[in-house]
């Protein structure tokens, strides 16, 4: 088995240069870094005896990494994942530390850095794509560690999330047997694990069903109450056909109604519209808005309480998947 003292020598670089680029210090230029990453790469060594080291015996302490701490109502997502958290660690005598990091904006500090400066027994991460850098890390650590809503091809890493390719194909059906044949799909961020699944599941039933399926009818949000309403303001001028809208978030389910309003197109008269997260807001639409309830709470406690079993060695699964409900309001009628 390679050790870093193999990559050092092949590198050309002292132990203690390696040992900082593996580990994400800006000390180190990125240069070096890819020089070191591309050796270590080669012998394939990973840093995970660094990371155990970091990780001391006995920590009672979990660490949460959120991503997308914005002003709005996406916050209640986080409250609820939060209280959750901190109600189940509460219980253990553990406390909870937390980052909280920008997609956009990346900090310098790392999945690593951040486990080895609060001597962190495991992590639980929300809210980052699979095209950021803590997700990448986190594949390679051996900190145990817990996503929310992002799946991970490391049998390692725990997974919590909401039945979301299910939950697609329910909305699909439901507006079918709604008399709906001609649906559009407004998307979230295209690197995102939920919008990936829900996708899938959406596609996959329109199919199934024998329905229209086009690329066309595929809109990109990202998420964004705002940017939803500007493409929608958008596409729909451009299909007429289209009588139904699924939106894989209740932000941008707002986006598409306001925008439906400005351009005249009457809720659910001539547009329904389906949102995906049942955030408080969407009860005090108008028209209510008719979602996919997810139950937040019992992700983040589900999600702490998987970190704990794994941290105590206890041999659980890695991965579960919280139920859903489709909940009826006044922005879906009849075709």
């Amino acid at each position: 088995m390679p050790t870093i003292k193999d990559v050092a020598k092949k590198s050309g670089y002292s132990i203690t240069t390696v040992s900082r680029a593996l580990n994400g210090y800006d000390d180190v230029s990125e240069e070096t870094k890819k020089k070191i990453q591309k050796v270590a790469k080669e012998l394939k060594y990973y840093p995970n005896a660094i990371a155990r080291s970091l990780v001391q015996k006995g920590s009672k302490t979990f660490g949460y990494i959120l991503c997308g701490l914005e002003r709005g109502t996406k916050h209640v997502i986080i409250q609820e994942f939060l209280s959750a958290i901190y109600d189940f660690t509460r219980e253990k005598g553990y406390d909870i530390i937390i980052m909280a990091v920008d997609s956009k904006n990346p900090g310098t500090k790392s999945y690593l850095q951040f486990a080895r400066e609060h001597n962190l027994a495991g992590i639980i991460v929300s809210g980052i794509t699979t095209d950021e850098k803590y997700y990448e890390e986190l594949l390679h650590s051996q900190i145990p560690c817990v996503l929310i809503d992002l799946l991970a091809d490391n049998i390692r890493v725990g997974c919590v999330t909401t039945d979301n390719y299910e939950a697609s194909r329910d909305v699909v059906t439901y507006l079918y047997k709604m008399g709906h044949r001609n649906i559009a799909f407004l998307n979230g961020k295209e690197k995102a694990s939920v919008s990936m699944v829900r996708y899938s599941g959406f596609v996959d039933k329109m199919r199934e069903l024998g329905l229209n399926f086009s690329l066309d009818y595929v809109i990109n949000g990202e998420f964004s109450e705002e940017i939803a309403y500007e493409r929608v303001k958008e596409f729909l001028p451009k299909h007429p056909e289209i009588t139904a809208i699924y939106c894989a978030s209740d932000l941008m389910a707002l986006g598409a109604m306001r925008a439906a309003k400005e351009l005249s197109i009457d809720i659910p008269g001539k547009l329904s519209i389906v949102g995906f997260d049942n955030i408080p807001i969407a009860q005090y639409t108008s028209p209510a808005l008719t979602t996919v309830e997810q139950d937040f709470y019992q992700m983040g406690y589900e999600a702490a309480k998987m970190l704990y079993d794994i941290v105590q060695n206890k041999d659980v699964p890695h991965s579960k998947k919280i139920s859903y409900k489709i909940i009826e309001r006044s922005s879906v009628g009849m075709v």
